[in-house]
């Protein structure tokens, strides 16, 4: 027996301390074994992290975070928030994949980071593996789900105790920065609006402009054009649909333009809608593999699907698919759509249904253990932190000062 358990541990895959992790690096280089950790799963990533100090210094690091998020980017999973049978709140996740390939799909419970889950949960935005959400009394929350992560914003105290907000949530490349923009209004003042962001970097909220006289211009100055819903990202901007209503909001119409705003700049654009035919309405923005998007319903009967081939080019629209409802139902708009033509589109009666271009099909996964939903987002696995960094690694370095400064009055 003793022979058999020796052989067991020759033959362990991993160190089982710092010591023998050298070991390894002989037999295997350091840029081969980070080739090979790139390609494997998150959750199995965050156990090898105590393998030794050299896997945990290299799996967390912010360099191979973004190699690794960017070889995951098609391992979609669907997240979805459902309220059961007793009122309570409660989030599942099911596999992208499962719903493209399979008849059957199960919905798998997940631990979320709200304790009171009795009143309603938002999810305000999904960005390389981290979900905005929003709980009661406007609690934001950042939340990785395959890393079980979560941070709790600052709140971004608006001037007004009474008012509405819109969000949208976010990556800025060029700074590295992850960032949440607030729009808040005041009601039954046209020019009762304030907007802030929040950079996870800084670990706080700044005021900022909002769209000026030439981006938000209404032929009318008693009507009052808002933004619509939350911001959908893309192209590195968060992009929202107007709309504009009279005073007594008898007369409420949606404009024919996007209003985005572009995280790096932090300055506000317009981009020009498509010229449409007559009975189509919009319903809602998307990507259509890596180009933008924008979804139209016509008469309730079908569903228009135009991309905009060149990003900022009014005149670089056309109407990629046109598809016909498949029964007499209202559709929810989509929730993604691969450059082949596959659609995951949400209907009001089922969780799912699947739309192939191919052969121009639908068809119904079902899907166990989830028969209603309230809010569905796509996201991916990701080893991105909810925390900032630079904060983090500033209270790491305070850590021990303080620690030794307690040392000294204890004694």
């Amino acid at each position: 027996m003793a022979s058999k358990a020796s052989n067991r541990r020759k033959r362990a895959p991993f160190p089982s301390n710092p010591m023998e992790d050298s070991n390894l690096t002989e037999i295997l280089p350091p840029e081969l074994i980070t080739e090979i950790l790139l390609r494997v799963p998150v959750k199995s990533l965050l156990k090898f992290r105590s393998v030794s100090k050299f896997w945990l210094a290299l799996i967390s690091s912010r360099q191979f975070i973004k190699n690794h998020l960017s070889l995951s980017a098609s391992n979609h999973h669907v997240l979805i928030s459902i309220q059961n049978r007793d009122c309570k709140w409660n989030f599942k996740e099911c596999l992208f994949r499962s719903l493209f390939n399979d008849s059957v799909t199960e919905a798998f419970d997940l631990k979320y980071p709200i304790e009171d889950n009795s009143k309603l949960i938002d999810i305000l935005g999904s960005c390389n593996g981290l979900i905005l959400l929003m709980g009661y009394i406007a609690c934001l929350l950042l939340w990785n789900p395959t890393t079980r992560m979560h941070k709790k914003l600052p709140n971004p105290r608006p001037r007004w105790k009474n008012y509405y907000d819109d969000y949208g949530f976010g990556y800025d490349e060029l700074h590295d920065d992850y960032k949440v923009v607030g729009i808040f209004y005041i009601s039954g003042r046209s020019h009762g609006n304030e907007v802030k962001i929040y950079s996870l970097k800084s670990d706080s909220w700044t005021n900022i402009d909002y769209c000026d006289e030439d981006i938000l211009n209404t032929a009318d100055s008693d009507r009052t054009m808002r933004l619509r819903d939350s911001g959908f990202f893309a192209n590195g901007k968060l992009h929202w649909d107007t709309i504009t209503f009279s005073p007594n909001f008898d007369d409420v119409h949606k404009c024919r333009r996007i209003i985005c705003f572009d995280l790096a700049n932090e300055k506000w654009e317009k981009v020009e809608k498509p010229s449409y035919g007559v009975g189509e309405t919009d319903m809602c923005m998307g990507m259509l593999g890596s180009d933008f998007c924008v979804f139209r319903d016509y008469n309730k009967t079908q569903l228009g699907v135009w991309v905009m081939n060149g990003y900022g080019v009014k005149e670089s629209w056309i109407k990629k698919f046109t598809i016909t409802y498949p029964i007499k139902k209202d559709l929810c708009p989509p929730l993604f759509m691969s450059n082949k033509g596959e659609m995951l589109v949400a209907l009001r009666t089922i969780t799912s249904i699947m739309y192939d271009s191919k052969d121009d099909a639908f068809r119904n996964p079902h899907v166990i253990n989830c028969n209603d939903f309230h809010g569905v987002a796509i996201y991916v696995e990701s080893l991105v932190c909810p925390f900032s960094t630079e904060v983090t690694e500033k209270a790491t370095k305070q850590r021990p000062k303080k620690l030794r400064s307690k040392q000294l009055r204890n004694k």
